[in-house]
Order: structure tokens, then sequence, then C-alpha cells
């Protein structure tokens, strides 16, 4: 009794910090919206883009398992493959993301795990990062905070409507006044082209 308790004081708890979070609009086309808001434990903003696709939760699901193709969707990815297939739900990969010079482009590794309810047409995928779940390579800073959410709703004939939340650190010597601005492109970049392979 006490434990359900305490997980209902803590799903308010939550419910309320999404509900109290300032996003601040900076992109909206393409029925893809693109927020960004202030984080209180990191210098770098969070960011949720919602954005209604044409698409089923089958292709979505085989596009992200799919991590070796990132590189054609995925803003800036240089390259990618999965590190081990832990179940038919979840798996663990590595990916590298260009960026110019003077930087040293970055990489991670993440954990990736997907919970499909196929009565309601939901489907939730959770993607955090393992940094030391690989050995770091030379000349690369890895990334070692990344969090991210998505949360897909499926009508049932060809509409997905999702919202994804996205946190990280990129590391290094990149300040907040440099990455912020792009923290609206790449997710944009992302899912414009995200919306071109589920069609």
């Amino acid at each position: 009794m006490k434990l359900k308790i305490f997980i209902s004081i803590l799903y308010a708890i939550l419910s309320f910090a999404s509900a109290a979070q300032e996003w601040e609009l900076s992109k909206d086309e393409n029925n893809i919206k693109v927020y960004r808001a202030t984080s209180e434990s990191s210098r770098y903003k969070i960011i949720k883009v919602e954005a209604i696709m044409t698409g089923t939760l089958k292709k979505l699901i085989g596009i992200l398992w799919d991590v070796g193709n990132n590189k054609n969707w995925v803003y800036n990815t240089k390259q990618s493959h999965i590190v081990k297939t832990i179940n038919e739900n979840e798996f663990l990969y590595y990916a590298e993301t260009h960026l110019p010079w003077p930087f040293s482009n970055r990489d991670m590794v993440i954990r990736m795990h997907f919970d499909l309810d196929t009565v309601r047409n939901i489907l939730k995928v959770g993607a955090r990062g393992e940094p030391d779940a690989v050995p770091e390579v030379n000349g690369k800073v890895r990334i070692r905070k990344f969090d991210a959410t998505w949360d897909v709703r499926y009508d049932g004939a060809s509409k997905l409507t999702i919202t994804y939340v996205l946190e990280l650190n990129p590391g290094g010597n990149i300040s907040p006044g440099l990455s912020n601005p792009f923290a609206t492109k790449g997710p944009f970049e992302t899912f414009n082209n995200l919306s071109k392979l589920l069609q």
C-alpha cells in the first residue's frame, strides 16, 4: 500500500515538472514543431519535437532498428552500427556524429528500448547513453550525457503522432552559445528526413 502511494506521488511530481517546463517554439514547418527549453541541470537546451507523419508503427520500428542507415536520415551522422542485440525489444548501438572544423567528431553508445502496446497502438521508446559500454576512440569526444524518449501514437490507419524529447551534453570545448543555435536545425532535419522515409 505504501509503495502504491509512493509511486502515485512520484508520477504526480513528474507530471507537474513536465507541465511546468517552459517550451519555446523555435520552428514550425511540414507538420514538425521544434521546441527548446532551459535545463535545470545543464547549460544546454532541452529539445522537444512534436510531429505528425504518414506511416505505421511497424515501419517506424523497422527504421529505428536499421541503425546502419542512420547516416541517411539522422542529422550529421557519419557512421553507426549495432553493438549488441539484447532481445527483440532492446539493443545497444554506436554512432559517430560529424562536426565541422575545428571541432572533433562526437561519438556515443546508446541503449534503445521499445515498448509497444498493440491494443492501444502506442509505442514508447527510450534511448539512454551508456558511454562506458565501448572503449573511447582516439580523436573523438565521447558524449556522456544522452537521454531521449519517443512517445508515438498511431491512428490505426496511416497517421503517426510523435513527441520526442532529448537532453544531451555534447562535451568537449563546444560552448552552449555555439551549440544551442543548432538545437533547432538538427532535430528538424532529422524528423523531416524521417517523414520522407515513412511514406
